[in-house]
């Protein structure tokens, strides 16, 4: 059907809303063994897609110019426009590309100036947002969201636009699917619902979370991926997971100083034992960049852990990818710890220096990155211990068998 734009023609709104719903990607297949067809057809209704943005802008514009021959009115197609839009809210899809990304945004610009409201994230505010999410439930419930994927992408977009305090009384609307994709086998689709959790959580207060009883969900859910995904997918998960936990035990309200078990302690007994065990590059170098992040979180119940940290940290930092998170990671450990527990100071110390003369013996190019975040460490740890850390780094200086190795007694003299 096509969107009549003849300026003097009075318009149908049934046929009006049929035609912008038309522009919606329809379903596809989600057969594994057809995904070729799925995007032949996805790639087809472009065009159409297209078209009926083209044709929606001029609406628009008739709209915005008081056309007195147009009966209709903006709230009436108001939805069905924002789920056009939203499919085109990428460039990089495969029902989306960049004129129809543009005219997506030339859309929304004159929405917004028919009702006058700066720019969408204020606009989507100002409307009911639980009718909004109503009318893309049926695409969206269940495992339909596998034969629609511009109407998960719609949802995302609007729901990004959504800060606090506006998503609070939508929580039963947007937290299905989420849940349902981060139950998918698909890394892309667990990191899709993991992107939408950080949002959430971002934008909700603990107390509404709690009174949901997603709070607990979330973190059963997201517990059992620690245990079970695949590492590519553990650094996502932490900072989700971190991001819950610190929002339901107001880690800022509580005292640093506490050793009582909390559920951080509960994550570190599940991560530790994967870190512990892991062998291969990649997996080594993933699990480093959250390990600042961990320890940051876990606070002073890092001393629980301290006989388990530093093989790690004499493991990871030899590493030449996973150094420098590694050396922060242990600057982490030592303000965290520090004054409660001094008695690692050398250990710590012998880790750093070994890293720091490695960077000296294997690189051809010595990292500077990692010998500057090494030199911070060590400064850090001689603030928590200045009388034992000085005298060691003196006698390194000194040290006959270290005096060929320009690059190491250079940057000792820094410290």
């Amino acid at each position: 059907m096509e969107l009549n734009t003849d300026l003097n023609s009075t318009l149908n709104l049934e046929e009006i809303i049929k035609c912008i719903q038309n522009g919606c990607v329809p379903e596809v297949p989600t057969d594994e063994n057809h995904l070729a067809d799925r995007d032949e057809a996805l790639l087809a209704h472009l065009e159409i897609a297209k078209s009926i943005l083209n044709k929606l802008s001029i609406l628009l514009s008739r709209l915005l110019n008081n056309d007195v021959d147009l009966q209709v009115k903006l709230q009436d197609i108001m939805n069905p426009c924002l789920y056009l839009c939203g499919e085109h809210c990428k460039s990089n899809l495969p029902w989306s590309d960049e004129e129809s990304h543009t005219l997506m945004k030339v859309c929304v610009e004159k929405l917004c100036s028919l009702v006058h409201y700066v720019n969408f994230e204020e606009l989507i505010t100002h409307l009911d947002i639980s009718k909004i999410f109503f009318g893309l439930q049926c695409k969206l419930e269940n495992a339909n969201w596998k034969k629609y994927p511009a109407a998960v992408e719609c949802f995302l977009w609007i729901l990004k636009c959504l800060k606090m305090p506006h998503l609070n009384s939508v929580l039963y609307l947007v937290m299905p699917l989420p849940l349902n994709m981060f139950d998918d086998y698909q890394d892309s689709s667990i990191l899709t619902a993991l992107d939408a959790f950080q949002h959430i959580i971002d934008n909700t207060p603990s107390v509404e979370l709690a009174m949901s009883g997603y709070d607990i969900v979330l973190l059963k859910s997201l517990e059992t991926g620690l245990r079970s995904f695949e590492y590519q997918l553990i650094p996502n998960l932490m900072k989700c997971l971190l991001s819950l936990i610190s929002k339901m035990q107001m880690k800022h309200l509580n005292n640093k100083n506490s050793l009582e078990w909390t559920k951080f302690d509960d994550v570190m007994n599940i991560l530790l034992p994967r870190m512990e065990l892991e062998r291969k590059h990649e997996p080594i170098v993933c699990y480093a960049s959250i390990f600042p992040l961990v320890l940051e979180s876990a606070g002073l119940s890092c001393i629980r852990w301290s006989e388990r940290l530093i093989p790690l940290f004499t493991e990871y930092i030899m590493n030449s990818q996973s150094t420098f998170s590694t050396v922060k990671a242990i600057e982490v450990f030592i303000q965290q710890t520090w004054p409660r527990q001094c008695t690692h100071w050398n250990v710590l110390l012998v880790i750093l220096i070994k890293a720091l003369y490695s960077e000296d013996k294997n690189s051809v190019q010595p990292n500077k990155e990692n010998i500057l975040a090494i030199i911070e460490c060590i400064k850090t740890l001689e603030a928590a211990r200045p009388e034992c850390i000085r005298n060691v780094l003196n006698k390194l200086k000194e040290c006959k068998e270290f005096q060929s190795k320009i690059i190491f007694k250079k940057y000792l003299e820094m410290l």
